[in-house]
């Protein structure tokens, strides 16, 4: 894992990166490290906890839809601009279809983040998927 910035600074970062493999035995490590980060933002308790939950779809999602077990990475992205968090998550893998059948465990992935998140978008190019996510901040 490699991260641009480590989380647990005095001063709060104002932007925050971190690489992984497309393994999900990685995902408690990006949670942790994703939780540390949102310490040190203007967010309440419930707030950095939808924040983590959303992060840990994406990311969950990223590595199913995205990899396939093939070995590739993950990229995180967490950054305070004009007065909101914007989270961005990237494979850079081709996207694996869900399943049509209906799976009463599996497939709400996005709508968890969708109810967490106010505003999400979904790019979906030959490069890759990108969910990218803004949320405003208290101020």
């Amino acid at each position: 894992m490699t991260t641009t910035r480590p989380p647990g600074l005095d001063s709060p970062p104002t932007r925050w990166e971190l690489r992984f493999p497309a393994r999900a035995d990685r995902l408690a490590e990006v949670r942790h490290r994703t939780q540390q980060w949102l310490a040190h933002c203007p967010l309440g308790e419930d707030q950095a906890y939808d924040v983590l939950l959303a992060v840990g779809e994406a990311c969950a999602n990223a590595i199913e839809h995205g990899h396939r077990g093939d070995g590739g990475t993950i990229s995180l992205r967490l950054a305070h601009e004009a007065g909101g968090l914007r989270i961005t998550v990237a494979d850079h893998g081709r996207w694996k279809r869900p399943d049509p059948r209906p799976d009463r465990v599996r497939g709400r992935g996005m709508a968890i983040i969708r109810a967490l998140v106010p505003e999400v978008e979904v790019i979906v190019s030959a490069g890759g998927t990108t969910v990218d996510m803004r949320l405003p901040l208290p101020r």
